[in-house]
């Protein structure tokens, strides 16, 4: 206590208490200035135009393009799309070895002009009949048909036949097109249309549905060379829950128009030609055929018997499998004698010169089914 007192008497504990107060001012200082910015809150309008640009987009993805951007709109926008690419393109990566059995086959027919119109047929795959139903995927397939009608063109080397197979690869790497489905009405008018191949737009809707999605074919229609008349294009699908352009089944009809006054005289398709154009596609997918015309249809030897068949068996063969043979589904005959009948009654020459009938996935083989604990294993590495 006495070395205490003598301590504090001659002040040396004093230089000690300064050196305290010393270190500590400062630290106090820096609290004191030390400060967190604020946090970005995402603006309400801007989060409703993005959701209204961007289709699909979720809220809290949403929200995180807001924050990353401060609010910028135009940066938010590149933002998320470059999101979803790379989200797609990883996700793609992980399905592309699922197999696609399901999906739609669309199709899409141009305005006649004055030489006719053209058509377009694809049929794009996913994994489940469920993905096929969804609103997504239906707009996509509607989009790449119409891409292929207004953007490329079939080979050159078809020998025979206006309806030519597309190069996959080519319709992949062309523009996608608007979707032309028709916006009900009092509904919300669809997004800004966004500058994209088909292979992303496919990458993009693989991203959102989950599920593996391939585009396994095309044909078009084109125009023959030095085309004396006019060409004119039917098309139609059944089986997309009453989408005006995709579904489970899909036909183009192609028949050429010449005047009976001459091949020079420009013809103009009446509603009665028209509707038989319409009806022709319809029939197509109602009932299939191998061949237009009896003379480029091959008998089988079963059939045929070598010749030695009664004439009532080959004639019930061929009316179920030539379509000029077969009866026309929506009466008046067979689907020749309606031909003719609306020929004569228009003073026009008709020829159907090709068709065409898909169905979605037809020809594909279904994988045997894998291990169920091995099942259970991929699925849980694509998530």
């Amino acid at each position: 206590m006495l070395r205490s007192s003598i301590l504090r008497a001659t002040g040396a504990i004093q230089p000690r208490m300064v050196t305290r107060m010393a270190t500590s001012s400062p630290a106090v200082s820096i609290i004191r200035n030390y400060s967190t910015p604020a946090p970005v809150k995402p603006n309400i309008k801007l989060l409703a135009e993005i959701r209204k640009t961007i289709e699909g987009i979720s809220m809290m993805k949403a929200k995180e393009a807001l924050i990353q951007t401060n609010n910028d709109l135009e940066k938010a926008l590149e933002w998320v799309r470059d999101d979803e690419a790379k989200a797609g393109v990883k996700k793609a990566e992980k399905l592309k070895g699922r197999q696609a059995l399901e999906g739609l086959v669309g199709v899409v027919v141009g305005e006649v002009g004055e030489h006719g119109n053209r058509g377009a047929i694809v049929e794009l795959n996913c994994e489940t009949d469920f993905v096929s139903r969804n609103d997504l995927f239906k707009g996509l397939v509607s989009q790449i048909a119409s891409t292929a009608l207004l953007v490329v063109e079939g080979s050159a080397n078809a020998s025979k036949g206006l309806v030519q197979d597309v190069a996959v690869a080519d319709l992949l790497q062309a523009p996608i097109m608007p979707d032309p489905t028709p916006t009900p009405e009092g509904s919300t008018p669809p997004p800004a249309h966004e500058f994209a191949t088909v292979q992303e737009s496919i990458t993009k809707v693989i991203a959102k549905l989950g599920e593996n999605i391939s585009l396994r074919r095309c044909a078009v229609v084109n125009f023959p060379e030095n085309q004396r008349g006019m060409v004119l294009t039917g098309g139609a699908t059944h089986g997309g829950d009453k989408h005006p352009y995709a579904g489970k089944m899909g036909a183009l009809s192609v028949m050429t128009l010449v005047s009976k006054q001459g091949g020079s005289k420009k013809v103009v398709p009446s509603a009665a030609v028209t509707t038989l154009s319409r009806q022709l596609t319809r029939h197509l997918i109602a009932s299939p055929s191998i061949t237009i015309h009896q003379e480029d249809c091959k008998i089988p030897l079963e059939v045929s018997n070598g010749g030695h068949a009664p004439p009532e068996v080959v004639d019930a063969w061929l009316d179920e499998r030539v379509l000029m043979r077969q009866p026309f589904i929506f009466g008046g005959g067979k689907v020749e004698q309606v031909i003719a009948k609306v020929a004569k009654e228009e003073g026009l020459r008709i020829k159907v010169v090709d068709a065409l009938r898909w169905e979605r996935g037809e020809g594909m083989v279904k994988a045997e089914a894998v291990d169920f604990a091995e099942e259970v294993r991929r699925q849980i590495e694509n998530k």
